[in-house]
């Protein structure tokens, strides 16, 4: 078992020291404010940046949380291992960290490991806890997002033939037009995805508390006060946030 310092507070599991769905909540009203200031008119350049910045917040914050519950409980790495998971630490992170190791092993874990769409988030918390927090209906919408991000980020903007072909797709593209036309990106857009992503991290915040809480029982493993601590606020949202 790693053991934490005793001067180790629960905040110190959290990567920069705040829970990731704290760092996200003001992420999201950031973003929220950013638009505001911009003319309400579909394409602008500003609904496109919110659109590209809050799926790469969502992913920073998945990263984040899932390295904190690593750092609480890196007993975990045995559920990795059983079940087949590759674990990649270099020797050398480990020895110019050792001092804090106990609370930066789960962000020295995550940092190698892609969580950026639901089946790489459903399976890494599947192979942790036998959980997909994700239905496939969260699953489905967020992919709509990634595909919009990636027309946006990787064609600048400019309809592609795998676009156009997502079965998800309900815009109407014609085929002669792909390669000439964008995607359109209202500040609709921009507040649906809002609300979607944060009830998204609000959902993974709960499901991981549960399923950390139960997996400590189950193992009768002996946590320190800090520990515990951090557990109990995993859920945790922003003030005046539901």
């Amino acid at each position: 078992m790693i053991t934490p310092k005793r001067n180790t507070g629960w905040l110190d599991f959290h990567p920069g020291g705040v829970p990731a769905g704290i760092i996200f909540d003001g992420q999201i009203g950031e973003v929220l404010k950013f638009v505001e200031h911009f003319p309400a008119y579909p394409g602008h350049t500003a609904e496109e940046l919110a659109l590209v910045g809050l799926v790469s917040f969502f992913e920073g914050f998945c990263k984040n949380h899932t390295a904190a519950v690593l750092n609480i409980c890196p007993e975990l790495a045995r559920e990795l291992n059983k079940n087949g998971r590759e674990i990649k630490l270099s020797p050398v992170d480990v020895l110019n960290h050792a001092e804090n190791l106990p609370t930066i092993f789960g962000c020295l874990v995550i940092e190698k490991i892609d969580l950026g769409t639901a089946k790489s988030i459903n399976s890494l918390y599947g192979d942790l806890f036998g959980i997909t927090p994700l239905s496939k209906r969260d699953a489905d919408k967020f992919h709509a997002l990634l595909e919009d991000r990636n027309v946006i980020v990787h064609h600048g903007n400019i309809l592609t033939p795998r676009y156009s072909g997502e079965r998800f797709i309900k815009r109407e593209i014609g085929r002669s037009r792909i390669f000439l036309d964008s995607l359109v990106v209202s500040r609709n857009d921009v507040l649906n995805a809002v609300q979607f992503l944060h009830n998204l991290s609000i959902k993974l915040r709960k499901a991981t508390e549960i399923a950390l809480s139960k997996y400590v029982a189950a193992n009768n493993l002996r946590l320190a006060k800090a520990n515990r601590e951090a557990i109990d606020n995993l859920h945790l949202v922003q003030p005046n946030e539901d």
